[in-house]
């Protein structure tokens, strides 16, 4: 598979957009590798995000892995700012877990087996 990291890149950018559209100004990124998986943890600060935009942000990203989706149109996303590309980070990664800490702190952790 080829542009691992283009595409790393891209998920975290999309997030990234997300929650700055989400009126955050402090978002802290972490990306490792851990044998084959790449973690990637996501922590912003955001104080206005509704249930409803928590509950499409987490179906967003929990969608299922397509290989063939992510191979064509992975170089889409960043293009506009709809949640259709959330839903195509969630074809890009193997798992996804979604928090809101005390109202205030959305956790994103991603895992992806390139």
């Amino acid at each position: 598979m080829k542009h691992i990291q283009q595409r790393n890149i891209k998920i975290v950018n999309e997030l990234m957009g997300y929650c700055y559209n989400h009126g955050s100004d402090n978002v802290h990124i972490d990306i490792h590798k851990e044998n084959q998986k790449i973690i990637i943890f996501i922590r912003a600060q955001i104080s206005t995000l509704s249930k409803d935009d928590l509950e499409l942000l987490k179906k967003s990203l929990n969608a299922q892995r397509c290989h063939e989706m992510e191979e064509y149109y992975w170089n889409l996303t960043g293009d506009n700012d709809s949640y259709s590309e959330l839903i195509l980070v969630g074809m890009m990664i193997d798992e996804a877990h979604v928090t809101y800490v005390d109202g205030e702190y959305l956790e994103i952790l991603l895992n992806r087996i390139p």
